[in-house]
């Protein structure tokens, strides 16, 4: 009879166990669920930072373009306007 008690109680321990163990492991899945849940967004949140620092980049890339651009034009423009004046004042 001892023996039969000591399997019964094994068995309900070992049924408190697995219930204890589904309980925490249910629970555990919901935390990983929403680690892997939170990481994915961190994810997306660090490729849509990224894409918005490459367009950054690119932006600035193109001010600089054409801030160079509409510098040469100038540089084009005076260096036009001092030749024609030097042969206006050769021509004098």
């Amino acid at each position: 009879m001892t023996a039969g008690c000591f399997s019964t109680l094994q068995s309900t321990d070992a049924e408190l166990t697995n219930a204890q163990l589904r309980t925490t492991n249910t629970r555990l899945s919901g935390e990983i669920a929403m680690l892997l849940l939170n990481e994915s967004l961190a994810l997306e949140r660090m490729t849509d930072r990224r894409q918005r620092a490459v367009h950054e980049e690119r932006q600035r890339q193109v001010v600089v373009a054409r801030r160079l651009a509409a510098a040469r034009r100038l540089q084009r423009r005076a260096e036009s306007a001092s030749r024609r004046a030097r042969t206006l004042l050769a021509s004098l």
